[in-house]
């Protein structure tokens, strides 16, 4: 039986072949303890390994380059995930969801949604920074602008916007990022849940989260995540 207690984080590995090497090593103990289990399984593991390790360059490197395997992700030491896939056959966009903690949609106050676009005919950042700030009911935008992107330093379009419910006792604060992947575009989205006794005071409380010190480490955040092209081709067998 494998010691998971002598995990190593991948960043205390001196080279790549290291670090495959020691992948390879945890797939092979992992299947050999827990022949039942799927991918899924052993990546939730892995992830649970590398958050009580602290292996904090792993978990931030995870969020840099997203790919159809990432179950779970790390933000500002909160855990994301596991991951839901949806897709809208109207509007051909495919949306992933990293809720906080797995809770179900109903009580989520945090997430981490990923909207892709369709690749055939492909559509630009711009176009869809464009759509995003047309004017659409109970949606405020309150900041854009345009910057490299961090991890591409292709164009990125950055938009805050407050999601407001005349009558509800809670709205949204929704930190977005548009930019391209492969030959598409995809928008990364930190919406944040904002309780209040009225509409405006849910948009006072929402600007001032966004000021406060942990509203600006997620927008810092929201900027550093990035995903990986292997998604174009995860999609396009999903629907198969």
């Amino acid at each position: 039986m494998p010691h998971w207690g002598s995990f190593q984080c991948p960043e205390a590995l001196t080279s790549n072949e290291a670090k495959q090497a020691a992948l390879r090593e945890f797939i092979r103990a992992y299947a050999g303890q827990f022949p039942n289990n799927n991918v899924r399984d052993m990546t939730l593991f892995r992830y649970r390994l590398l958050v009580a390790h602290s292996c904090i360059q792993t978990l931030k490197s995870m969020l840099a380059a997203i790919d159809p395997l990432s179950e779970m992700l790390r933000i500002e030491d909160r855990d994301f995930g596991p991951e839901t896939e949806e897709f809208n056959p109207k509007t051909k966009v495919w949306t992933v969801w990293f809720r906080k903690n797995g809770e179900p949609p109903g009580l989520s106050d945090e997430d981490l949604i990923l909207n892709f676009y369709g690749w055939k005919p492909p559509t630009s950042a711009e176009v869809i920074a464009k759509a995003f700030i047309n004017p659409r009911e109970n949606l405020h935008i309150l900041v854009k602008f345009t910057a490299p992107d961090d991890i591409t330093r292709e164009p990125a379009y950055f938009i805050v916007s407050e999601t407001l419910y005349p009558g509800e006792t809670h709205g949204y604060v929704n930190i977005s990022k548009i930019t391209s992947v492969g030959s598409g575009t995809y928008t990364v989205t930190f919406a944040k849940k904002i309780a209040g006794t009225s509409t405006a005071n849910i948009e006072e409380r929402g600007r001032a989260w966004l000021i406060s010190a942990e509203g600006e480490a997620i927008s810092q955040a929201v900027g550093h995540v990035g995903v990986n092209p292997q998604w174009e081709q995860h999609f396009a067998q999903a629907h198969k």
